[in-house]
């Protein structure tokens, strides 16, 4: 008898073939390791799925995404990592004239001049309705990688309160939003990466939202502020958890503006600073403000990152470092804020947060984490 050269999986093949109704399958003989492909950011990001970026406003959450996502359009090492090159499509939900300053100012910095497989849609999109923009992005990928001859590698997200339409980030409704963001990398290939906000109150340091989210996806990043900023990784579904990386923000200037002052943005500067003093003084600071008085300090930064404007000329060296500070708003517009902010929690009114407001103003200011000069509030960033 001659024996058969038809194995278990030719087997298979030929009767998932004649039976489309039955899932694939693959035999225990048949199965081999993967070893190539696996990583997008070698032992940082996975090549398909789903990641996750968090920090409280102002840690530097978006500039730490961006810079990850140019380095991989370019096809650069990243913290001397190997990158896999391919298309990067960030959706900036919160606001396209901050995030084209930032692009702006790492293409300045780094003298490039020639194109790159990057392209940025620069409006909010809904991802938690399975029949609103899933698909629109989808489209929107699989045309940018024709136009760009590039396979897709990520798609940023930034952030998901700004992408969620309707839902509740605290319901399963963020089960619906996790599966939809899969489909997208099911699709693709490729890596989708959300940009989300941390609970307001200064001990949780879990996502905000749901547990449906941490639980689906296979990378997490927190960022911590401070003097210098840390991205550590506190989830890897394939790999170790623990890495950190150090960064501060530098200062480019891009131009003047009609009034001939200049306009700023900044760029990430990584740094090999003993992780011991990461904890500066300034993150101890935040960490000590009472709950009211951090939902105050977490509204300013929500605004300076959403609609911040650059540093004025006519504010003077000896009230802001420059080297710390890019971006201010008016005092108005964050006392405003945090007044309807406070209004939305239970329990609160409107009159009780302004009685919050001017509580927290001069406790913020005496913190030394906060400076207001005429009409500019922001955020010191260092003590």
């Amino acid at each position: 008898m001659i024996a058969s050269t038809v194995t278990p999986l030719d087997r298979a093949k030929e009767f998932s073939a004649a039976s489309p109704e039955i899932l694939p399958v693959e035999w225990f003989t048949e199965i081999e390791p993967q070893l190539e492909g696996m990583w997008l950011v070698k032992r940082l990001l996975p090549a398909q799925g789903l990641a996750l970026i968090y920090g409280h406003p102002g840690s530097g959450k978006s500039f730490f995404a961006l810079d990850v996502a140019l380095h991989i359009a370019l096809g650069w090492e990243w913290c001397a990592r190997r990158v896999r090159q391919g298309l990067v499509v960030y959706v900036g939900a919160e606001g396209g004239a901050g995030l084209r300053n930032r692009i702006a100012a790492f293409r300045r910095h780094h003298d490039l001049q020639d194109a790159i497989p990057f392209a940025l849609i620069p409006t909010p999109i809904d991802m938690q309705d399975p029949n609103a923009d899933t698909g629109r992005l989808a489209e929107t990928v699989r045309m940018t990688a024709k136009q760009s001859g590039a396979e897709p590698a990520l798609v940023i997200i930034d952030t998901l309160s700004k992408t969620f339409g309707g839902g509740k980030e605290n319901t399963d409704d963020m089960a619906t939003y996790v599966a939809n963001c899969q489909r997208i990398a099911s699709e693709f290939n490729c890596l989708v990466m959300p940009v989300h906000h941390r609970p307001k109150d200064a001990e949780s340091i879990e996502p905000r939202g749901h547990g449906s989210l941490k639980g689906g996806v296979d990378t997490v990043i927190l960022i911590e502020a401070g003097k210098t900023k840390c991205a550590e990784v506190t989830k890897q579904k394939d790999g170790e958890i623990g890495d950190k990386f150090l960064f501060n923000l530098g200062v480019v200037e891009l131009g003047t503006d009609e009034d001939g002052e200049a306009v700023t943005s900044c760029v990430i500067e990584h740094t090999e600073t003993n992780l011991n003093s990461i904890v500066s003084p300034f993150a101890q600071a935040v960490g000590r403000l009472s709950v009211g008085n951090r939902l105050v300090y977490d509204q300013l930064g929500e605004l300076i990152e959403a609609v911040g404007e650059p540093v004025p000329a006519d504010i003077p060296d000896t009230e802001i470092n420059r080297n710390w500070v890019c971006r201010v708003t008016s005092l108005e517009a964050w006392r405003d804020k945090s007044i309807s902010a406070a209004g939305t929690e239970a329990g609160h009114s409107r009159d009780s947060g302004k009685r919050a407001f001017n509580r927290a103003l001069p406790a913020l200011r005496k913190a030394g984490i906060v400076r207001v000069w005429n009409d500019w509030a922001w955020i010191t960033h260092q003590l």
